[in-house]
């Protein structure tokens, strides 16, 4: 049964440390111990991590008769400085400054680990630090029952485990037991570092590898229109402010309780600020937009499992007449190019008794603040299709076939009106 290691004795320590050492690498490969001097300062700096994992209590055994050992760290943990500390004692004197300097030359072109590109995207995941079978107990079955601890953690909290190894034999039997290569950083010759992944299958699509590292993908790309340069401070932007997150929280409310049981369509998502405090009150909601980008942030973070997000022209949308009862668009007609075709696309895709939830930020020359978002903005390279007042934008919804059977101007910091629409026939 596995049990949380508390302490050991200095040879039991020690016994951890030479059996990490003493593995046999590929006659091509150096792995990570390439920067020691030998295979005793690999087992004083593995040693060393086995007291940092005691200390943190982070290492777990397979039994009482300590046949393999793994130490892990939950999402959100961070090591204590003084653990950081003794580690960092191991080093100087162990190191081959020859050899650091020739992979320190490749770390920019190595690229992220995968735990890297997780923390970049905010996506918990336990990270497995150390994975040792004791000698006498290897080729049998050992290192898949200590994996399998963090396994279980890791389905019990819903989270991607991770690990990275340096050697492809040891990268070979992590996919035979269940784990995938996602990332190989290339540091020297014969220094790989491999990032192996387990996704147990209760944690959220989105933060499957496929997605994750698709996402990365676009996010390094260069932006291809303004809102992908807006993509990563969006959220911040609309809701930063203390009148603007109370006008949201109050708009997240209603809207709620008008989607419940509804098939929904946002439009202009962004981010998915509104998408992902709703959805989980819908049937199921397809939330869009044109900026990949936009769409990767939207992915972060928890995600309702009835909420897809899908990239889509507002104005040429691919989805079938009568599609949807509801359709969100909000903060986004005042600065579509054709907003008219917009709502024309709207109509098509509702259903006759469907609803347009259609709150939009108003253009209002007495209020200072207004006037310097909106010069914020176009300085940042938005351009303003309209600008409307409450009574404009109330009559551009009703002159393309919409009634307006609620608005509601909400308190905020830039004037906001919340609007309800069905179809006027």
């Amino acid at each position: 049964m596995p049990i949380k290691i508390n302490s050991l004795r200095e040879d039991e320590i020690r016994d951890i440390g030479n059996a990490f050492a003493n593995f046999e690498y590929a006659e091509t490969e150096y792995g990570m111990g390439y920067l020691g001097k030998n295979r005793q300062a690999i087992s004083d700096y593995i040693s060393a991590y086995a007291r940092m994992a005691i200390r943190e209590r982070q290492l777990y055994s397979t039994s009482d008769a300590h046949e393999a050992f793994i130490a892990f760290k939950n999402p959100g943990v961070k090591m204590s400085s003084g653990s950081g500390a003794e580690l960092l004692k191991t080093v100087p004197g162990r190191v081959d400054i020859g050899h650091l300097f020739k992979m320190s030359k490749n770390c920019g072109k190595a690229g992220k680990s995968y735990g890297a590109i997780l923390s970049k995207l905010k996506i918990p995941y336990i990270y497995v630090g150390m994975v040792v079978v004791r000698k006498k107990y290897q080729g049998k079955g050992f290192m898949l029952k200590v994996l399998e601890i963090a396994f279980e953690e890791g389905r019990r909290q819903a989270v991607p485990v991770v690990l990275d190894t340096d050697a492809h034999l040891k990268k070979d039997k992590y996919e035979h037991i269940g784990m995938k290569c996602v990332t190989t950083q290339h540091f020297a010759d014969g220094v790989e570092l491999y990032g192996m992944v387990y996704e147990p299958d209760n944690i959220p699509k989105e933060w499957k590898s496929e997605i994750v590292l698709e996402d990365m993908r676009i996010l390094k790309e260069k932006n291809k229109n303004i809102w992908d340069r807006f993509a990563p401070v969006y959220t911040d932007f609309v809701t930063g402010t203390p009148g603007n997150k109370r006008a949201y929280e109050a708009m997240y409310r209603r809207i709620r309780s008008m989607v419940k049981e509804k098939e929904v369509l946002e439009l202009a998502t962004g981010p998915g600020v509104i998408a992902k405090q709703v959805a989980d009150e819908s049937k199921r909601t397809v939330a869009t937009d044109f900026s990949e980008k936009m769409l990767a942030v939207a992915r972060r973070g928890i995600v309702p499992s009835n909420l897809d997000f899908e990239l889509a022209d507002a104005s040429d949308l691919q989805y079938e007449n009568e599609s949807f009862d509801a359709v969100i668009i909000a903060n986004a007609l005042h600065v579509i190019p054709n907003p008219e075709k917009v709502l024309s696309e709207i109509k098509r895709v509702l259903r006759k008794d469907g609803l347009l939830i259609a709150p939009n930020f108003l253009h209002d020359n007495t209020k200072k603040i207004s006037g310097i978002f909106s010069k914020a903005l176009s300085f940042a390279g938005v351009n303003f299709e309209a600008r409307w007042d409450a009574y404009g934008y109330k009559s551009f919804l009703e002159e393309n076939g919409f009634k307006v059977i609620k608005s509601k101007q909400l308190e905020s910091t830039i004037p906001l009106m919340y609007t309800e629409c069905i179809i006027n026939e």
